[in-house]
């Protein structure tokens, strides 16, 4: 009597889809579901992810049917290997959005906030100003067409043989992107302490510090407003490069 599994397989195979071909697509698009904050992170459970990795796999498995007919490899050591085939472009999708959390990290230090909300969408120790531009690069990611773009890189642009130091490059260009959304506010941090100590030293001998120290925070919460257009542009224009 036949098994279920094999029932289902069999029914597949009829409809013309390849069960091995669809598996090794899932186990290629489950870092991008896992990793990129756009679909919901820690906000959508575990089995949604699983789903929508599915989704991502119904469009893209046909590419993947000549790995599983031409390999002579177990199939499981096949999808260890479509992990880290997928795992930079996932990085890759998701760097921008990183980065944005970062720079709105780095504007709460810079004003001195010590506050950490928990949000689902934002792994890690969020900060205020790092929940709305990391909603921000999440929605400007769903807008312009990031997960047409994901499904796309991940059925037609293969990874190298070095798909680590593809994911290493891809970290690197993040950082390099979380410094250059934050540079205007290091330079206006600097400009606003210099002028709170001209400040301090010519009101001596008093003791102006505890005045400061919230008009330092207002300087720099002014300072984000004014370049909040350039750093949304900026971040647009990333995010549209990434896959």
């Amino acid at each position: 009597m036949p098994s279920v599994v094999g029932t289902i397989a069999d029914a597949f195979a009829r409809s013309g889809v390849d069960l091995g071909a669809l598996g090794l697509a899932w186990a290629r698009a489950m870092p991008t579901v896992t990793l990129v904050p756009a679909f919901g992170l820690r906000a959508l459970p575990a089995p949604g992810r699983s789903v929508m990795a599915l989704a991502f796999a119904a469009c893209i498995f046909p590419a993947l049917a000549p790995v599983v007919t031409a390999s002579s490899q177990p199939w499981f050591v096949l999808a260890l290997v479509e992990v880290a085939r997928g795992l930079p472009i996932a990085i890759a999708a998701a760097v921008p959005l990183w980065a944005a959390t970062m720079a709105g990290g780095v504007a709460d230090a810079l004003r001195g906030s010590q506050e950490t909300p928990s949000v689902p969408t934002v792994e890690g120790k969020a900060t205020p100003l790092g929940v709305p531009l990391s909603l921000l690069a999440s929605a400007i990611f769903l807008a312009t067409g990031g997960p047409a773009r994901v499904v796309m890189a991940l059925a037609l642009h293969p990874v190298g043989p070095h798909p680590l130091l593809a994911a290493a490059d891809d970290l690197v260009g993040g950082v390099a992107l979380a410094v250059a959304l934050g540079g205007p506010l290091l330079a206006a941090a600097v400009v606003i302490e210099i002028a709170a100590a001209l400040v301090a030293r010519a009101a001596a001998p008093a003791q102006v510090h505890a005045l400061l120290a919230p008009l330092r925070a207002l300087g720099t919460l002014a300072v984000m407003a004014v370049v909040l257009e350039r750093v949304a542009t900026a971040l647009a224009r990333a995010v549209e490069a990434a896959p």
